[in-house]
């Protein structure tokens, strides 16, 4: 079972491809995190959200919440009912117990009098949060576009993490390699300094490789990455060629509320046939470095991959998932040599979760 956040709201995708439509929200998914049956999400300037799979409502978390324009969520995974949520203009809030509390300054360091985006209003926020799978002080948070942070004090003080791409993602870790980190950036778009492709640290973040080996000219990294849950060392990626200008002439970039912190391009305003040209990839060696899946030629997918998930069966075996923004669900059962549709018509897909235990980093 997967759920998927659209433009069209949020699904539930069972095996056999029926689609069951959650109760509706007051706007745009923004952000998903999901642990075991409990699903949050973040909605367009109106906060977080909370539901257990099958319910019939949500439930607003607003209450205390000081900053509703939540960008990036993640479960604590080593306290009951904890929640974080990354907002813009960047803070850092938990949630436990029914309280919202800030987690420190984020805005206090010194690098962000220098952060920006290059989307209007230009003010950078939070966007992916990933919490330490041992260490429950330890919390890295991402800011588009500007840093990687890190707080080993659960958000009392922050630092700045130094030698990758500012244009931050998406953030992976493993609990059986918990010094290794994965990033995923944009590419440099001067003056705002992303980055390019995929980084990598094997020592928490004092050191960095900018490890794009075997993406040729793929190198736009957005969320869709997801690490094997049974194996820290066997990574998949989509990865996109170029920056979403690049893709292709279009007639109109449709941005704000559909994907606000994202660059949304509509298939049906493109002018050429290129599109994303969006490549599936796997890494053997954790991340260093990379081989590609899903085509004997050079051909990529038209549509743009934001969400890429993975989970284990009851038997072991690895089942993965992808999104993309025509609407479409896939399923790969030989870890993305191939994959079939498992639903259409969902709506721009922005984010996949499966909430089964063994769900991918």
């Amino acid at each position: 079972m997967v759920v998927a956040a659209t433009s069209r709201g949020v699904f539930t995708v069972c095996g056999d491809g029926k689609a069951r439509a959650w109760p509706e929200l007051p706007g745009q998914v923004m952000a998903m995190a999901v642990q075991d049956e409990r699903v949050a999400v973040a909605v367009h300037k109106h906060g977080v959200f909370l539901a257990t799979v099958g319910a019939d409502h949500w439930t607003d978390l607003g209450d205390g919440l000081a900053h509703r324009d939540v960008r990036a969520l993640a479960f604590d995974p080593h306290t009951p009912n904890a929640l974080y949520a990354g907002t813009e203009p960047a803070h850092l809030l938990r949630w436990h117990d029914g309280i919202w509390a800030e987690c420190g300054n984020v805005l206090g360091v010194p690098e962000a009098k220098r952060w920006s985006f290059p989307i209007r209003p230009g003010i950078a926020h939070v966007r992916t949060i990933a919490v330490h799978p041992l260490e429950a002080d330890v919390v890295y948070v991402g800011i588009e576009v500007g840093s990687l942070l890190v707080t080993r004090d659960r958000g009392q003080t922050w630092e700045e993490i130094d030698g990758l791409g500012h244009d931050i993602h998406r953030v992976v870790l493993h609990p059986d390699a918990p010094d290794r980190l994965i990033v995923t950036t944009g590419q440099d778009t001067k003056p705002y300094r992303g980055g390019k492709g995929i980084y990598r640290s094997t020592d928490r973040g004092s050191s960095w490789v900018q490890s794009n080996d075997g993406l040729g000219e793929r190198n736009y990294t957005e969320d869709a990455i997801v690490v094997h849950p049974a194996d820290p060392d066997v990574v998949f990626l989509a990865a996109a060629d170029g920056i979403p200008p690049k893709w292709a002439a279009v007639r109109r970039l449709v941005m704000g509320v559909l994907n606000g912190n994202v660059y949304f391009l509509s298939p049906s305003k493109l002018r050429r046939r290129r599109g994303a040209d969006v490549g599936f990839f796997r890494s053997n060696d954790g991340g260093a470095s990379w081989v590609r899946l899903d085509s004997e030629d050079d051909r990529g997918l038209f549509d743009m991959v934001w969400a890429l998930e993975g989970e284990l069966t009851d038997g072991g075996e690895l089942l993965l998932y992808h999104g993309t923004t025509a609407g479409g669900l896939y399923v790969s059962e030989d870890e993305g040599h191939t994959w079939k549709c498992l639903a259409d018509g969902l709506g721009a897909i922005t984010h996949i979760a499966t909430p089964k235990k063994g769900a991918a980093q």
